[in-house]
Parts: C-alpha cells; structure tokens; sequence
C-alpha cells in the first residue's frame, strides 16, 4: 500500500526527488514487548529490534524522507544501534517508483544528515552515486578528505527540521511513541500503516 501510494504521490509531483534527509528517533517498549523467543520466522530480526540504552528497553526507527516531509522508507534496530551503522542499508533499499516507462527512483541531489553521519563510508558512499552531502563535520579541525566539495550548506541544512516534525507528527500516535508488540514485523505493521497516512495526508491536502 505504501509503494502505491508513492506511485500515486509521484505521479502528481508530490515527492520531492533533489532533497532528501536522514534520521532516527527512539520509541519506549514496554517489558510486554520482550521474551517473544525465537518466534517471527526467518524475516524477524533475532533481536526483535529491541536492544538497552540509557532509556531502558528501547527501540530505534531509522527514517528517510523527502523535503516535503513524506517518509520513503524506514528500517528497526535495538535502540543502542549507531545511526551510521544503518545509513547505507536504508539508502540502498529506497525505490521510488516511476508512473512512466523508466527505473524507479534510487539516488537523491542533496542528503540532509546530523553530525551523527559524519563518517567517511557514507561520504564515500554519496560520492559514488553523485549525491551531495549536507552533514556538519563533528569537529571543526576536521578537513575534508579528497573527493568531492565537502560545502556544508547552512541554509539548505535548515531544512532538516523537517524530518524532525515528521517524528513528531508520528508519535502523536500510541502505537508507534510506545511499542507494545512483541515481534519487530507486526511494530514495523503498524510504523508503515502510520506512513500510509502520511502520505495520505499529503494527497488530500494536494487535491483540496
């Protein structure tokens, strides 16, 4: 249903394929949501996507979405999983597709990223596929390395707000700020179902 509606949302322009933005938020799981054991079958994560960070049982949503705030694709991990570590897999399974004759869309212009991405194979990464990154360096004695212009764009970066009030208008929903499902696929279930009605919101409020 998501894919269909990234289809629908395309087709009319309303997804935004130069600017895109990465990031990811912590959920809560409450102590029902562990001891699910090895149930799930072979697509359920061993650790169920739930790991221990400072805030106890927790879960970490790694989100991509475009300058129009619509949510491309998402992947789960324990919450004391680092944000870099799940960068390149997100990226590589984003597929936009095309209402014409052509490939779905798999490569943005700009990727808008926190200090938390600064590492050299998500740079190296986004030189490959021609994409600029827009991430501050963690230090301001760092210098970029050979390759292409590290330009840190300070007003585009701005819009990195964007994926932020994104969190924030998914968590207004009580399945996804708490997590109470046991397995990572049925939490992940109702993650897509809270992004189809995100799209949704931008179709409607288009066609109004």
């Amino acid at each position: 249903m998501l894919k269909r509606l990234h289809l629908k949302l395309n087709d009319q322009g309303l997804i935004d394929l130069q600017t895109w933005m990465i990031d990811s938020t912590i959920v809560r799981a409450t102590r029902t949501s562990s001891g699910s054991g090895k149930k799930g079958g072979a697509d359920e994560p061993a650790d169920h996507a739930l790991g221990r960070s400072r805030g106890g049982l927790t879960t970490k949503i790694h989100m991509l979405c475009d300058a129009n705030g619509t949510p491309l694709r998402f992947l789960l991990s324990g919450g004391q999983a680092s944000d870099i570590s799940y960068a390149q897999p997100l990226l590589e399974n984003v597929s936009i597709p095309a209402s014409q004759r052509g490939r779905p869309r798999k490569r943005c212009r700009w990727l808008l990223a926190d200090k938390g991405y600064d590492a050299d194979p998500l740079c190296d990464y986004c030189d490959r596929y021609r994409m600029q990154p827009i991430i501050p360096l963690r230090s301001m004695k760092c210098r970029p390395k050979p390759g292409l212009p590290r330009l840190f764009d300070r007003p585009k970066y701005r819009q990195r707000n964007i994926i932020q009030r994104m969190f924030g208008w998914l968590k207004e929903n009580r399945r996804i700020v708490t997590r109470f499902d046991k397995l990572a696929k049925s939490y992940a279930a109702m993650l897509s179902l809270a992004c189809a009605m995100r799209c949704l919101r931008h179709l409607f409020s288009y066609r109004t």
